[in-house]
């Protein structure tokens, strides 16, 4: 998928991720998931990967919350250089946190960022351990699945 195609797809993802805050837990059941979560799922092509991309956005009041998930439609694990561009591209490069979890025989790579009313990233506002980490540069927060509530 050329750069540009790309930008694009992400910029469709994320408007239509501001679109659907009120249908997304917190805010409304966390059934209504597994109806919309279609919406927010596209098949892309990244660097010669056909990747599934998810991008979902959560209002909880004092912040929202963003969450990017990534994993290889034909593949069980993607290069770590391609997930952190992905990362980037999606939720910027400050204050993110990954947490890799397999679901059926695929690497899901989940990324998170923490955002004030104005997009800002936050510091995450919830107490937990993590491992600082650091790739080429880029910062990023490392959790075990078992620290995260994914409903």
């Amino acid at each position: 998928m050329h750069q540009d195609k790309l930008s694009e797809s992400i910029e469709q993802m994320r408007g239509l991720g501001d679109l659907l805050v009120p249908y997304n837990s917190p805010r409304a059941p966390t059934s209504n998931e597994e109806e919309i979560s279609v919406l927010k799922t596209r098949e892309l092509l990244v660097d010669g990967y056909e990747v599934v991309a998810y991008y979902t956005k959560s209002n909880f009041e004092t912040h929202f919350t963003e969450v990017f998930q990534v994993y290889g439609k034909n593949s069980p694990f993607l290069p770590f250089s391609l997930i952190c561009k992905m990362a980037k591209m999606f939720l910027g490069n400050a204050h993110l946190s990954l947490v890799e979890l397999f679901r059926g025989n695929r690497k899901v790579y989940c990324w998170a960022v923490n955002v004030d009313a104005t997009g800002k990233p936050i510091p995450s506002p919830y107490e937990m351990e993590v491992e600082e980490c650091t790739y080429e540069g880029f910062r990023y927060s490392y959790m075990q699945p078992n620290q995260v509530n994914f409903y």
